[in-house]
């Protein structure tokens, strides 16, 4: 499924969404809580994780994005997240924020789509490991209880 917005491209396939930036935006926190609510409109049953590729010739991106994009408004109902941007200077920053900061959900930041790509992919194999054992936990404590 592919949708398109002024602001953004989005397509979801395995569980993960992916989210093309316009490279004729400026991409601010407000302008990311906008692209986060359309494709929270688009797909509202979404509930895997999301890639946000950030073209290298944007007009503008603020690094404040990425705090938003790690914080609990922004992870409703997502697994994990993870960003490619164009700067390794932007990752390092982010990087040190890491260290101090934690995050309501796994939440990294890329120079590369193929590795976020394949995190994101463990997180949500992760995720489904978990989801299993628990409902197998689910059903043999209601076993016993019966």
């Amino acid at each position: 499924m592919t949708c398109t917005t002024e602001r953004a491209t989005f397509s979801w396939a395995s569980g993960m969404c992916t989210v093309e930036h316009n490279a004729n935006c400026i991409l601010d926190e407000p302008s990311a809580r906008r692209i986060e609510s359309d494709r929270d409109s688009a797909c509202p049953e979404h509930k895997g994780t999301v890639l946000h590729l950030v073209p290298s010739d944007i007009d503008m991106f603020d690094q404040d994005v990425l705090s938003f994009w790690m914080g609990a408004e922004a992870s409703e109902s997502v697994v994990a997240r993870a960003a490619v941007v164009p700067s390794g200077l932007t990752a390092l920053r982010h990087h040190i924020r890491w260290m101090f900061f934690s995050s309501e959900v796994p939440f990294r930041v890329f120079r590369n789509s193929q590795v976020a790509k394949g995190w994101l992919i463990d997180c949500w194999l992760q995720h489904q490991e978990t989801q299993s054992a628990y409902a197998e936990v689910q059903l043999s404590s209601e076993l016993v209880l019966d």
